[in-house]
């Protein structure tokens, strides 16, 4: 323990070097302070319009959100291990615990490596909205390849998606092979639960795109190993790499795979994750 000098050191340090992302309720105890608090700008970095804030108390970390109120990031002792079976209500800090492979690597991941997976749902619910009506009422429409997909017009997740579309029509237009991977689109916002699980799916909160289903399968389809093992080298990297640049992260890149899949996830991916790793 480092005692009163640690406290004093991080509040000054911490208000200095990343305020506004800040604001303290009670001394961060414990060597792990600094790290866990880094850890956790990560999410107001990603949503800058949500007004969002890092706080700690005697407990751990938090996510302050204004009158939607507090999540929990991680308490002191450190990140509890949570699967995805717990998405509808894991601390924010699991949601990280499996860092996103961006780029060309990532294709084969080891069983139990499913980074996106692990979601706080009452978060995305702070988000998005809290009833099918509260997310619906701000879809808006985005064009793409000639197709109209309704997705969230919230923090930034519509705009993501127009410059993704905006990548793909330079894509296709070098390649046009690439346009059968995309159309027939699969669908982006549907009120629903996850196949076999009573958690909200996050294409409940209209921040996913399902592009061609025929040219990707899910795992719980339980599809030919060679099946999968084709569509995992073949799919295209450039329609990876568009997503990927704007915040989106791929199914391919789960052992529980989903290939059509391509959620807006920027703490874990994109600009704004890339801006606190610096």
């Amino acid at each position: 323990m480092r005692g009163v000098g640690t406290a004093f050191f991080l509040a000054v340090f911490f208000g200095a070097i990343l305020s506004p992302f800040f604001r303290a309720e009670a001394a961060a105890p414990g060597e792990r302070a600094e790290a866990i608090l880094k850890e956790a700008a990560v999410f107001v970095v990603a949503y800058p319009d949500a007004g969002l804030s890092v706080t700690h108390g005697d407990d751990g970390v938090y996510i302050s959100f204004g009158q939607k109120g507090r999540f929990l990031y991680s308490p002191w002792e450190g990140c509890p291990g949570v699967s995805p079976a717990d998405t509808g209500d894991a601390p924010l800090c699991a949601v990280l615990r499996q860092p996103y492979p961006a780029g060309a690597g990532g294709r084969r991941p080891d069983p139990g490596f499913d980074p996106g997976r692990v979601r706080s749902e009452a978060f995305l619910k702070a988000l998005y909205g809290e009833t099918a009506a509260d997310v619906a009422k701000d879809l808006a429409p985005v064009r793409l390849l000639g197709e109209t997909w309704k997705f969230s017009a919230r923090h930034g997740a519509a705009d993501a998606l127009r410059r993704v579309a905006a990548k793909l029509e330079k894509a296709v237009a070098a390649d046009p092979k690439l346009k059968a991977y995309v159309l027939p689109g699969g669908g982006t916002y549907a009120w629903r639960t996850i196949q076999g699980s009573p958690h909200l799916s996050a294409h409940s909160f209209g921040i996913c795109i399902d592009l061609n289903v025929e040219k990707g399968v899910y795992w719980l389809w339980h599809p030919d190993p060679a099946t999968v093992e084709k569509i995992r080298v073949g799919y295209p990297q450039e329609i990876v790499d568009a997503f990927e640049s704007e915040g989106f992260i791929w199914g391919g890149k789960c052992h529980s795979f989903d290939f059509m899949h391509f959620e807006y996830r920027p703490e874990l991916v994109g600009p704004a994750r890339r801006e606190t790793r610096r």
